[in-house]
Parts: structure tokens; C-alpha cells; sequence
């Protein structure tokens, strides 16, 4: 004779089943203490060269979580790109990309960079500001924004200069060549801080720093020293300070590029200022 399901066995089943439904609901409605909030900080400006264009694109991640995936579409440009690793909370991000007449150059210091380029050739007009569109993937959920690409007029090189350790106090510098044809040397750099003290300090060096325009040249220094090398390319480089003894404070940071641009008979001798970006990233600990 069949016997069914005691009472109390299958009061206890119910109550099981229960219970796991009433956990799953509450596992599926989310947390106040996993909320998103806050917003992606951007700009983007397009420095147009004589053939050659650089894009740099600087953000900060002022979201509660970190940045796990970031989305860049340019229409204009058809640029479309990926960036991948983590953007921690309160860190800034630096993306660079360098277009000449033959090759393109990314660089995402810390992090990695796939997807399309595009063509920085159709950024046509100068002083002008286009569309950017930025897709950021944080704690899983999907935040978008419009941003403006705005655009101006290179000289022969640009250099980015950055501080991405206020602990740290290193210099990093890329310098592009914004010509597709000769040659640039640095023979020099300025350092100045318009703070409420105002210094500068000249700086030489050993031998010239080559720029080609195949690709940015990159070196890192330290401001805390009146001397030192430059990594990674081994050249001396020394400093003198005028009006102060020592080097400026980071507040309103600029470098100065001394050099000499070269192309057949023409000889250029120039002497350029670029801001430096104050830019504390996860990257500045390596």
C-alpha cells in the first residue's frame, strides 16, 4: 500500500523552499552598499600637426567603484576603441594616440588598448569641438556619456609631461614630432611653477634627445634633483635654478622643450611650453 509524504515532511519542505525563494529575491535586489554612483570626468583635446596629429584623452574615474571596461567612439574620426584593466576610484587615466603619415601609435600607460584608431586626418578643423561618446563598465553596470573632443594647432612637437605620484616626485615626458619629414633635437628643458612664488629652472643636457617621427620619444626624471639621468635613455641632464636655488613647486607646472628641428636645408630653433598634468594614477606605483 502506497504511503504518502508525512505532514510534518512536508511542512518542512515547504518552509525549505520557501526560504531559498525568499533568499533569492533578496540576493536579486540590489544593495545600498553596492550602488553605483558618481560619473566619469573626460577631456580630449586633438593637437593638429603638419601631417602628423596627436589625440590625448584624460579622465578621471569619479565613480564609488573601480572602472573595469571604458568604451571611446569618436564619430568624426570613426575611432572606436577598448580600454581594458582597472581604474580604481579617484585615479586619473591618460590615453595617447599618435597618428603619422604611415603608422599609429597607442599608448595607455597601465592599461591595454584594443579596438580601431580610426583616422585623426578627418579632424579637419581647428579650434573646433567634436563628439566623443564613452561607455564605462563599473561594478558590472553600464554608465554613458557625451563628451567634446575639442581641437588646435601643433607646433612642430608636442610633449605630454606628467606627475602620476604626488609621493613620487618623477617627471614622465612624451614628446612627438608633429612633422612626418626630418628630425627634431632636444637640447634642453625649462622647468617654471607660477605659484605664489614663481621659479624656474634651466635644464641641459649631455648629448641631443633625438625625436623621429615614427614614434614618441619617452623619458622620466627626477624634480627633487638638480642632476640626474634620464631613464630610460641614459643622458645626463643638469639644472640650474634662477631666481630661487631649488626646483619649483608642483602648483602650476610647466615644461619648456628647447630644440632644433631639422628637414634638408631648413634648420628650425625653437623653444615650446606644455602644461604639466598632475595625474595620480594606480600605474605611478611601478
Amino acid at each position: 500500500m502506497a504511503r504518502g509524504i508525512p505532514a510534518y515532511a512536508l511542512g518542512g519542505l515547504i518552509i525549505l523552499v520557501g526560504f531559498i525563494a525568499s533568499l533569492s529575491l533578496i540576493l536579486s535586489i540590489p544593495s545600498p552598499l553596492t550602488t553605483v554612483t558618481g560619473y566619469l570626468n573626460l577631456t580630449a583635446n586633438a593637437y593638429l600637426g603638419f601631417g602628423s596629429n596627436l589625440l590625448v584623452v584624460m579622465g578621471v574615474n569619479n565613480f564609488n567603484f573601480p572602472i573595469t571596461e571604458l568604451s571611446i567612439y569618436i564619430p568624426r574620426t570613426g575611432t572606436n576603441i577598448t580600454i581594458s584593466g582597472e581604474i580604481p576610484s579617484g585615479s586619473y587615466f591618460i590615453l595617447m594616440i599618435y597618428q603619422g603619415l604611415n603608422n599609429t601609435v597607442i599608448i595607455a600607460p597601465g592599461l591595454s588598448v584594443t579596438g580601431y584608431p580610426g583616422n585623426l586626418a578627418n579632424l579637419t578643423r581647428s579650434g573646433f569641438a567634436y563628439g566623443l561618446n564613452a561607455t564605462a563598465v563599473v561594478y558590472g553596470v553600464v554608465k554613458k556619456g557625451v563628451f567634446q573632443l575639442t581641437t588646435q594647432d601643433s607646433g612642430v612637437i608636442y610633449a605630454v609631461p606628467l606627475i602620476t605620484n604626488l609621493s613620487r616626485p618623477i617627471l614622465r615626458v612624451y614628446i612627438f614630432q608633429m612633422a612626418p619629414m626630418g628630425s627634431t633635437n632636444i637640447t634642453g628643458f625649462n622647468l617654471i611653477s607660477l605659484g605664489q612664488v614663481v621659479g624656474e629652472v634651466k635644464c641641459n643636457v649631455s648629448e641631443p634627445i633625438p625625436v623621429l617621427p615614427s614614434g614618441p620619444t619617452y623619458f622620466a626624471m627626477n624634480i627633487s634633483s638638480i642632476n640626474g639621468t634620464l631613464r630610460p635613455l641614459g643622458v645626463w641632464y643638469y639644472c640650474n635654478a634662477t631666481p630661487t636655488t631649488s626646483l619649483p613647486s608642483l602648483l602650476y607646472l610647466s615644461m619648456a622643450m628647447r630644440y632644433v628641428y631639422t628637414y634638408n636645408t631648413i634648420v628650425i630653433r625653437r623653444e615650446d611650453w606644455f602644461p604639466v598634468y598632475i595625474a595620480p594614477m594606480q600605474m605611478s606605483n611601478t
